[in-house]
């Protein structure tokens, strides 16, 4: 579970006086399309809050770039810690005209204002944040955003291709033994492919075996680069490896390493897995998925690595037919002291080096990690809820005594998911409502909780004031508030213990 934060009293500080920009990746997806390419986000702090600022925004189309215009989001209220800042709105805005000269047409000059939510953090000066614009009305549309490296993988749906070397490709983000490194990489021959048939979209990534000198070379494809040494296909001098400090680029431009900045729960993606001739002794294609501080790391490893973060690993992926089929493998995490920098990803057409046939073939698409955000258990004073369910959002507490943001604690389906805890008087409802909201932490996803409690208890919990020099403040139910409102009456508690009862 992630640091818990509590929406009333959250510590707000300001990160920075003026606007930041960021330059990100950003994925957009409309109705099951992604289309990828960067932008600038600006984010500006003023007097502690902050407005969020997306300009020119375009979508990709095969006819073209079409504008959409500018979103912004002002006077966000932050939720900060000493390493990450949240930032969530909802809001209807208008979209604004873009500036940019070579786009002719805004759809801003046509839209009605639209919905707009936002879940964005910064961490270590990193932004991440999801963006979904709902266009339902206007153009049948949901426009999802991601914005940010070092969560997601780029090109997760294998549409875009580079050449390697020669007339043969690779999919961006991805390199097999045409970009391979090593004294026997000429004599590796060829193992991957673009194919059309895809779980989604136009192209998939073909992973295929061959024969080398009568040896069944496997197919395999990685994020980092493979290197081909030696004719003993069990030699781990051949590997796939990653090494941050090097500044090799592949046929798009782009180093042989994937930056990962989170530990996500799961990988998951989809496959068709044939064998030309079936190997009963070696029946299993394989992945392998090690996150790690940036550093050199191989896979197969040639000694014990100690920079490794976490490994997600299945060897035993069976043949699917012409099916495809969803792979989920989780991660599991070292207690090396090392921060996660890049992800090492290797698929293979056998799980033992030189194994299978030689027509064995991989299709993969539509690869991504995924990070939970469901609550798995949430107790009030060392007791859980009854009958809690993580699917279930809706609850009725009676209870001898109103609990305290203290009282709350919950634990999540993740080691990386951001809580937030509430607990609000409603004077319309009657009642009171402990809210609880788990967001994964690339900001895709969040699950939401509400508790009605009923309780007899009228008089206040407590007195303490939350600082010595503070003023606290207390409905006539005995709830602490941030600030009173106008018009209500509260009971004050002073520093030096003064209790008074005022009308503000």
């Amino acid at each position: 579970m992630r640091k818990i934060f509590t929406l009333l009293f959250a510590v707000v500080t300001a990160l920075a006086a003026q606007a930041t920009d960021y330059d990100v990746p950003m994925s957009i997806t409309i109705n099951d399309d992604t289309s990828e390419q960067r932008t600038v986000i600006s984010i500006t702090e003023n007097e502690g809050l902050y407005d969020f600022y997306l300009k020119n925004f375009i979508l990709q189309s095969p006819e073209g770039p079409m504008g959409v215009g500018n979103v912004e989001l002002k006077g966000i209220s932050p939720i900060v810690t000493d390493d990450v800042m949240l930032l969530f709105a909802t809001e209807t805005v208008t979209i604004t005209e873009g500036d940019d000269p070579e786009i002719p047409f805004w759809m801003a000059t046509i839209l009605p204002p639209v919905l707009v939510n936002l879940y964005a953090k910064i961490e270590d000066g990193k932004l991440r944040c999801c963006i979904d614009i709902d266009l339902t009305e206007s153009l049948e549309q949901m426009i999802h955003v991601e914005l940010g490296e070092g969560y997601q993988l780029p090109n997760k749906g294998f549409e875009n291709w580079h050449t390697s070397t020669g007339t043969y490709v690779e999919p961006n983000v991805w390199h097999s033994f045409e970009s391979a490194t090593g004294s026997l990489a000429s004599m590796a021959g060829h193992h991957i492919a673009k194919s059309t048939d895809a779980h989604s979209g136009e192209a998939s990534a073909r992973i295929y075996a061959t024969s080398v000198f009568g040896v069944t070379a496997n197919g395999t494809m990685t994020t980092g680069r493979m290197n081909a040494g030696s004719m003993s296909a069990a030699n781990t001098v051949n590997n796939a490896y990653l090494d941050m400090s090097m500044t090799d680029l592949d046929g798009a431009g782009m180093p042989f390493y994937t930056p990962m900045y989170s530990r996500p729960d799961s990988l998951v993606f989809w496959t068709k897995f044939n064998q030309g001739k079936a190997t009963p002794a070696y029946p299993y294609a394989t992945v392998s998925a090690v996150i790690t501080d940036g550093t050199y790391y191989q896979d197969p490893e040639d000694k014990t690595y100690t920079n490794v973060v976490g490994k997600a690993k299945n060897n035993q992926i069976a043949v699917t037919g012409d099916v495809w089929t969803r792979i989920s493998v989780p991660f599991e995490y070292t207690e090396n002291e090392v921060d996660p920098k890049a992800v090492l990803i290797t698929i293979s057409t056998n799980a033992a080096p030189g194994k299978g046939s030689n027509n064995d073939e991989v299709l993969v698409d539509d690869i991504s990690f995924v990070y939970n955000s469901k609550v798995a258990d949430i107790k009030i004073k060392g007791v859980s809820l009854p009958d809690f369910k993580p699917d279930t959002y809706l609850y009725n507490l009676e209870v001898s005594e109103l609990p305290k943001l203290e009282d709350v604690e919950v634990t999540t389906n993740s080691t990386t998911a951001y809580v937030l805890t509430d607990i609000t008087h409603d004077e319309a409802l009657g009642g009171y409502f402990l809210k609880v909201i788990a967001i994964n932490a690339d900001m895709s996803k969040h699950a939401e909780y509400t508790v009605a409690i009923t309780t007899k208890a009228t008089e206040i919990q407590s007195l303490q004031s939350a600082a010595d020099d503070a003023v606290t403040y207390y409905t006539l139910d005995g709830i602490q508030v941030a600030a009173p409102q106008t018009g209500k009456i509260y009971i004050s508690r002073k520093s030096e213990g003064i209790v008074t009862k005022i009308l503000k």
